[in-house]
């Protein structure tokens, strides 16, 4: 709660004035959508080729044009979820809270890919360098709008462009945070877990004196049974079925 907390109180205590700057970047980086995403996914797989096993299609032989067209398309497929993330923060900027239950998810998928495709957290870092690389890129537009020779004149000064990435930075932080929350408590529900299944099995194939004395009490029984019953029905009956209901003094009588 404290987490969630910080992280409402990280993005609620933005001044109208950095959400304008936020909302102005947004706008120009998120023009052509496709061509970010498909931009900051391939940067990624640059600095963390690792990162490639992780998506079964990066790794097949695509030297035709059908599967090259196929994996074009699940690339920016994949590309265009990491984007749709951010363009879920930005939609609920006044209302930050609304956003926890997003990112819970978003870990306990990574907790599942961590374990199953070999997920490393740090892959996050890159994800918000990678970014904020592409984000300032956008934002300064193919021109350089640095240059003061530029023939238009910038939507955004250059050090807007700066007061963005630094705004955006820190939304990012705030963003692999809570999925890195989501991902830790994934992690200890399911090693809870697996700890519950190994103590079962440790128990069936290593009895307890408990289930020792049970045994013997069944044993006991079953000779004392034995005296009317034969031990071919004795022994066809379950060790788990419950004699207590069994009026041995009537069944001898008779």
């Amino acid at each position: 709660i404290n987490v969630l907390q910080t992280m409402i109180e990280s993005i609620s205590t933005l001044t109208p004035k950095d959400k304008d700057i936020l909302r102005m970047s947004w706008a120009i980086v998120s023009k052509d959508l496709e061509t970010l995403a498909t931009g900051i996914f391939e940067m990624i797989f640059e600095q963390a080729p690792d990162a490639k096993l992780m998506f079964p299609f990066m790794m097949k032989d695509h030297r035709s044009g059908e599967n090259k067209e196929k994996r074009s398309t699940e690339f920016t497929f994949h590309a265009l979820r990491f984007i749709q993330v951010i363009e879920s923060v930005m939609q609920c900027i006044d209302s930050p809270d609304g956003l926890e239950p997003l990112f819970r998810n978003l870990g306990q998928i990574h907790g599942r890919h961590q374990e199953q495709l070999g997920f490393r957290p740090h892959y996050w870092s890159v994800f918000k360098e990678c970014t904020l690389y592409h984000f300032r890129k956008a934002m300064r537009g193919d021109k350089r709008r640095y240059c003061i020779r530029a023939s238009t004149k910038a939507k955004m000064t250059p050090s807007e462009i700066d007061s963005a990435i630094i705004l955006w930075r820190e939304v990012l932080r705030v963003m692999i945070d809570r999925m890195n929350a989501g991902l830790e408590a994934n992690n200890i529900i399911r090693k809870a877990n697996r700890e519950v299944i190994d103590h079962d099995d440790a128990t069936h194939l290593h009895p307890t004196p408990r289930d020792a004395k049970h045994h013997i009490d069944v044993v006991n029984r079953r000779h004392e049974l034995s005296v009317v019953v034969p031990d071919f029905f004795i022994r066809r009956a379950s060790d788990e079925i419950s004699l207590e209901g069994v009026d041995i003094s009537s069944r001898r009588s008779s």
